[in-house]
């Protein structure tokens, strides 16, 4: 129910596209994404903005990202900072080093964290990004199962090959979060039990285990029904629970603090996004960027057109309410200050058995 109605709300959120003018973020702390569009394939499951890998349009990106923060203002300190994708890990650490180095001179960078393909982390490229002051990352793993990732053009990453990725960055002292997926096509339950088993025994950092959510962009079906795949997910935690993992939201599973999980922090923190078609959300501003061409014409013209919207202070609301339950353990003081309609949802899902006091209930997730 909750889910419903607060994706109903956001459903509601019309962008225009134009000129707006730029405001400082409410606070001068912000989190930071870095959007890397860049890819060698195009995996049928993955539905973000994406082009082709391309040396020249790799430079020009590069020097456009830099020009961007300028003609933002960004200013301040980044709590966060996250280099997403896209394929991140297909930049040059040279190039990554440097790019961090010029955002540097006017925001202070809090951890870097990057993702990126397994083939890519080679010992070399993780030697150089620490270097350049990357201290997380996170590995697309998806599954071990041959046919899911043939059904969905993923390349097969072997145990091995993440086993050395993983040893090789905890050495370096960087933290590693592998991402798993649950109900690719051709993907079975016990095959999907098997890969969590198989990435414990590896032992990263954290282990983030999504549902397959068919959204726009995503070009094949699912191969369970949603109910499974979080049983599926549960299953998971089971698992990972007794190799010493502690659970931090939804589908995030840690052994330490140091959390790699930046969807949580989107929800209520203001955050810059630079590149093509990223977000961002400042005070009641969300901003989309164009795709990479229009994008590159406008920064070289001085120029920063983008989908746009407001946020009313309800849309707010729910967007707090939703890293709430995101989170698993919800705030009273927070929860207290929202708005009556939200307020009256909480105590329905307290009465319904979806929360139970503070925490979300197993019941939540059907």
């Amino acid at each position: 129910m909750a889910k419903q109605m607060i994706s109903r709300r956001f459903l509601r959120i019309k962008f225009r596209f134009g000129e707006i003018e730029w405001r400082d973020p409410s606070t001068k702390e912000f989190g930071l994404y870095i959007y890397v569009p860049f890819c060698r394939m195009s995996c049928l499951y993955c539905p973000f903005y994406k082009v082709y890998f391309n040396e020249r349009l790799r430079e020009k990106y590069l020097e456009g990202v830099k020009k961007e923060a300028e003609l933002r203002g960004v200013n301040g300190k980044a709590v966060w900072t996250y280099v997403g994708g896209g394929t991140p890990n297909l930049l040059r650490p040279e190039e990554l080093r440097n790019l961090l180095s010029h955002l540097s001179q006017f925001v202070e960078l809090g951890e870097v964290g990057m993702e990126g393909n397994p083939f890519e982390f080679t010992s070399k490229y993780l030697e150089k990004i620490a270097v350049a002051g990357v201290s997380k990352i996170s590995v697309g793993v998806e599954s071990f199962q041959a046919g899911a990732l043939r059904a969905v053009k993923r390349a097969y990453a072997n145990e091995k090959l993440i086993e050395n990725v993983v040893k090789t960055a905890r050495g370096l002292g960087l933290s590693v979060n592998i991402d798993l997926m649950v109900g690719l096509p051709r993907q079975s339950r016990e095959g999907c039990v098997k890969d969590v088993e198989t990435i414990a025994s590896i032992g990263p950092d954290q282990v983030t285990i999504y549902p397959y959510i068919v959204i726009p962009g995503v070009k094949v079906d699912p191969g369970m029904r949603p109910r499974l795949m979080f049983d599926v997910i549960e299953e998971g935690w089971e698992t990972l629970k007794s190799y010493g993992y502690g659970r931090d939201s939804i589908w995030v599973f840690a052994k330490g603090p140091r959390i790699y999980d930046t969807s949580k922090e989107e929800l209520v923190r203001d955050y810059f996004g630079l590149g093509p078609s990223t977000f961002s959300t400042i005070s009641d501003l969300q901003t989309v960027n164009p795709p990479i061409e229009l994008w590159l014409r406008s920064i070289n013209n001085s120029k920063r057109p983008t989908f746009h919207t407001r946020l009313d202070e309800e849309s707010r609301a729910w967007r707090i309410f939703a890293h709430e339950l995101y989170k698993l353990r919800l705030n009273p003081d927070v929860i207290s200050k929202l708005p009556r309609k939200i307020r009256a949802v909480f105590s329905i899902l307290r009465i319904t058995g979806h929360v139970k006091g503070l925490e979300v209930t197993k019941k939540e997730f059907i």
